[in-house]
């Protein structure tokens, strides 16, 4: 089963069209309408000057097309409806096809289905008609007929045989044309037709999909593959100037994100978040968490940190949600009791990031260095999965002092009790011999209490440090 969902005004949709009279002019000709411009008597294929006489002194919005506007946003529909099922595509013109049966038993039926694809549809503004076929063709074709009927589970050739073939004619007109001259006038006239006498006068593809309604050929779709990013708009229909009535279009945009990221099996640490406003007002701010989250629960959180500091400069009336940086998902430790190892600390820090800023929380990152006093640094960035984490086997103190003190100073001595003796060693450590040589060996050793201490010998001058105390 199939459901067509057409944009007849698409053109103007997918630019965020005036919802007053509007027209699309390409090359000086009208080939998108709204229907307050067709009140003014306004039509497709007219040239601009018989338009501009019909609109008299109405106020007309006369736009000029963006094709590639069109692609991108009909490309985000369709990821869209990846969220439905794995076959989402467009074809005949502006239309989303989407393969719902296998979808059915997951939504519970078509009417459930229906229901949570139309409450989604809201948030686009976008003019739309719905069709429900057993192929590609015959769900739009179906989107043609009144609401009652289009809906209909019925075949294709029950629902569709009284249509006029010049419902195809924006598809095959040369087709069309050579059968109504043969005095076919619906298309239950074409199909009844044999075969053969059809392929002589038809195209191939106009046979080929005349079977697909009769269900004599299946259509062979391939399974959609979703884009590497995510990437959605929530218009809300009217201007904002308080960020807490933000949520409605939030909650939507992370939900979509949610469904996005499970279906694709991804997890993101980063979200990038556009404000738009009607006079060309734009504002963007990136949430950033330590973790990378499948879920919207955290995300939830820091934004309402962030909205607290927001000031807009300007009523906004629409809100996208940007999201490029994804990463595998993979499986959470989980503690005895079932809690996410470390996310306590993680999502504290995530917290103090939002509300201070991104540079007021830092923390301690390796360095791949040999010398132990600059194998560690402070740092604001991120850890990522390419950060470096040069593995050391040796052990190594939790105390490291910088720098060494010598093992006979006086600054030694208040954490060293009476005389050292060396348990395990040496490991030498050398690096910098392009610069000043280091040359070091380190050995563990305690004193007569039983602490145990992290020193070493300097073979260049021949003397002993403590660098470091072991807990």
């Amino acid at each position: 089963m199939w459901l067509c969902v057409r944009f007849p005004q698409w053109k103007l949709d997918s630019i965020g069209a005036p919802t007053t009279a509007a027209a699309i002019v390409d090359k000086q000709i009208i080939i998108c309408v709204n229907q307050e411009a067709r009140t003014l008597g306004i039509r497709t294929g007219q040239n601009l000057g018989h338009a501009l006489q019909l609109a008299n002194n109405n106020q007309v919005s006369w736009l000029d097309r963006d094709a590639a506007q069109e692609h991108k946003a009909l490309n985000n529909l369709i990821a869209w409806g990846y969220r439905y099922t794995s076959t989402s595509y467009s074809d005949f013109g502006s239309n989303l096809l989407l393969r719902i049966g296998p979808s059915l038993k997951l939504f519970k039926g078509v009417n459930a289905l229906l229901h949570t694809l139309q409450c989604d549809l809201k948030h686009y503004s976008y003019h739309y008609h719905l069709g429900i076929g057993h192929s590609p063709i015959g769900s739009w074709l179906a989107s043609f007929l009144d609401s009652d009927n289009a809906l209909l589970e019925a075949s294709d050739k029950d629902k569709l045989g009284h249509l006029s073939l010049r419902a195809l004619s924006n598809l095959y007109p040369k087709d069309v044309d050579a059968l109504r001259k043969s005095g076919l006038v619906t298309l239950s006239d074409a199909w009844n037709q044999p075969r053969a006498e059809l392929r002589k006068r038809c195209s191939k593809h106009f046979v080929e999909h005349l079977e697909h309604l009769c269900l004599e050929r299946e259509a062979y779709v391939p399974d959609y593959q979703p884009p590497k990013y995510f990437l959605d708009r929530f218009r809300f229909g009217y201007d904002l100037n308080d960020t807490q009535e933000l949520w409605p279009g939030i909650e939507y945009l992370l939900n979509g994100l949610s469904a996005f990221l499970r279906h694709t099996q991804h997890r993101t640490a980063s979200l990038t978040w556009h404000l738009g406003g009607i006079h060309r007002y734009r504002e963007q701010f990136t949430l950033r968490s330590s973790q990378a989250h499948s879920h919207i629960t955290p995300w939830l959180g820091l934004m309402a940190i962030r909205l607290e500091s927001l000031q807009l400069k300007e009523p906004i009336d629409s809100l996208m949600l940007e999201c490029r940086e994804l990463l595998p998902l993979e499986a959470d430790a989980i503690d005895l009791f079932g809690s996410t190892k470390g996310a306590p600390k993680q999502a504290l820090s995530d917290r103090l990031r939002t509300r201070l800023g991104h540079q007021a929380v830092q923390h301690i990152r390796r360095r791949d260095e040999h010398i132990p006093e600059y194998a560690h640094q402070f740092t604001c960035e991120l850890p990522t999965a390419t950060s470096p984490q040069t593995e050391v086997r040796a052990p190594r103190p939790l105390w490291l002092l910088n720098p060494p003190v010598n093992t006979q100073s006086k600054q030694a001595k208040q954490w060293v009790h009476g005389d050292i003796t060396l348990m395990l060693g040496p490991e030498r450590i050398e690096d910098y011999w392009w610069e000043s040589s280091q040359c070091r060996d380190y050995y563990i050793a305690i004193d007569k209490e039983h602490y145990r201490f992290w020193v070493f010998r300097d073979r260049r001058s021949q003397q002993w440090y403590l660098h470091g105390i072991f807990e």
